[in-house]
């Protein structure tokens, strides 16, 4: 069973509870929201995938307004 620990701050002592059927599934959907956030974050672009993505443009309107220049 999935529990907790709980400490008395004043005498130090712990105790391990249960987690109530409410815990478990608050935990659960906490957890899922956590791993739907971790995915989007994965699912950005990083720094340098922007700096590629901004290169390759620059070195394609350069490759344009070079052939219109010599036109």
């Amino acid at each position: 069973m999935t529990h907790r620990i709980e400490v008395n701050v004043q005498t130090g002592e712990t105790t391990q509870v249960n987690l109530t059927a409410e815990e478990i599934s608050q935990a659960q959907a906490q957890k899922a929201a956590w791993d739907a956030e971790q995915a989007e974050i994965q699912a950005q672009p990083t720094t340098q995938d922007l700096i590629t993505q901004q290169q390759a443009l620059i070195t394609a309107l350069t490759t344009r307004i070079t052939a219109l220049e010599a036109a």
